[in-house]
């Protein structure tokens, strides 16, 4: 699957190339260029300026395609196939392509000049653009038997091109704190109420929700970006689906004990037998609801004022699982930022 991403850049295109020719990155073999040569890269693409006398702005377009480490293919294959991409996408264009492999994931590095070689018209680094890179890199991947991207939904993350160059650079962003205060939420919550209270107690995260609409205020900045613009996963939309889900799964599970579970229980009350079905601290949870539950059949109780009080302990123990849950996971979140202060990484 070639992932692809762009990013425009006012530096000098020999700034981009040192980094690209890196020994420890790639090799000769490796490095090609379209309608350039790649001694001379940083004259020519400046001489075509020049010529049509657009020396300002923006100074080059950088194109990374990136390979699944699934994939079936190697250097040379992969930047065959970045030299038909410039090819095909960049008519007319000087384009200077160079191969890495010193990742897990091959990936081809595309750096187009901004001014047509043949026409002097400027490249149009338009949304529409950017697609018809995508669209043209699928039916090249399609072809070879690659896995391609799904163009049909909407991305699930959102990330700009200065975020990509910092994480290029192993740098963490704002945004990319706030996605991870948002999941966090996500999992320790059960409603759009409670993820609300959640952002606001646990990291300060401020929220706004229109009919359509959620947006998040990260604590360091003065305004507030809206769901959408950080990815599919942290719309309004999404998150009430997430829930409904949620909220079904966990109704399905209540319904799954309460017959199965209990008629269990009483099988192995006849052979004499015990068995363990659930995992960790959560056996003592679960057998304590079907003791409630036996307790209740075995004193038949009447009235409805004894059958709440039999629903009410049920709920309680139910809490106290979900309790555990939580504090699970806020111990998970609390390590993590341990790590953080301390510059360590945490594997996730």
């Amino acid at each position: 699957m070639a992932i692809i991403k762009r990013i425009s850049s006012k530096a000098t295109v020999g700034k981009i190339k040192k980094y690209l020719i890196q020994e420890e990155k790639t090799e000769e073999k490796l490095i090609s260029g379209i309608n350039c040569t790649c001694e001379n890269l940083e004259r020519e693409f400046k001489l075509t300026k020049e010529l049509y006398d657009k020396r300002y702005g923006v100074q080059y377009h950088h194109i990374i395609q990136s390979f699944s480490p699934e994939d079936n293919i190697n250097f040379e294959k992969a930047h065959k196939l970045g030299q038909e991409l410039a090819e095909n996408c960049f008519k007319g264009f000087e384009v200077f392509v160079v191969t890495h492999k010193d990742k897990e994931h091959i990936h081809n590095h595309l750096v187009v000049n901004s001014v047509s070689l043949e026409t002097g018209l400027k490249y149009n680094a338009s949304n529409k653009s950017l697609w018809d890179i995508k669209r043209e890199s699928n039916k090249i991947c399609e072809r070879e038997k690659l896995n391609i991207l799904d163009l049909e939904h909407k991305a699930k993350e959102r990330l700009t091109s200065g975020e990509l160059r910092k994480e290029l650079r192993g740098e963490e962003t704002w945004k990319g704190e706030l996605k991870e205060c948002i999941r966090f939420a996500k999992e320790n919550t059960s409603n759009i109420d409670e993820f609300i209270r959640y952002l606001k107690n646990e990291f300060n995260i401020d929220t706004r929700i229109t009919k359509k609409t959620i947006s998040y205020k990260h604590p360091n900045k003065e305004k507030a970006i809206r769901g959408s613009k950080l990815g599919a996963d942290y719309d309004k939309g999404e998150l009430i689906n997430e829930f409904i889900r949620k909220e079904k799964s966990i109704n399905s599970r209540e319904r799954t004990f309460s017959k199965g579970e209990i008629e269990r229980i009483k099988r192995n009350e006849q052979t004499g037998t015990r068995e363990q079905s659930f995992e960790r601290n959560f056996d003592r949870v679960y057998g304590s609801i079907g003791a409630v539950e036996r307790r209740a059949k075995q004193f038949s109780i009447k009235t409805r004022e004894e059958e709440q009080r039999a629903r009410e302990e049920s709920e309680r123990i139910r809490r106290e699982q979900r309790d555990i849950e939580q504090r699970n996971r806020e111990e998970f979140i609390r390590n993590k930022r341990r790590c953080k202060e301390r510059d360590y990484e945490l594997e996730m």
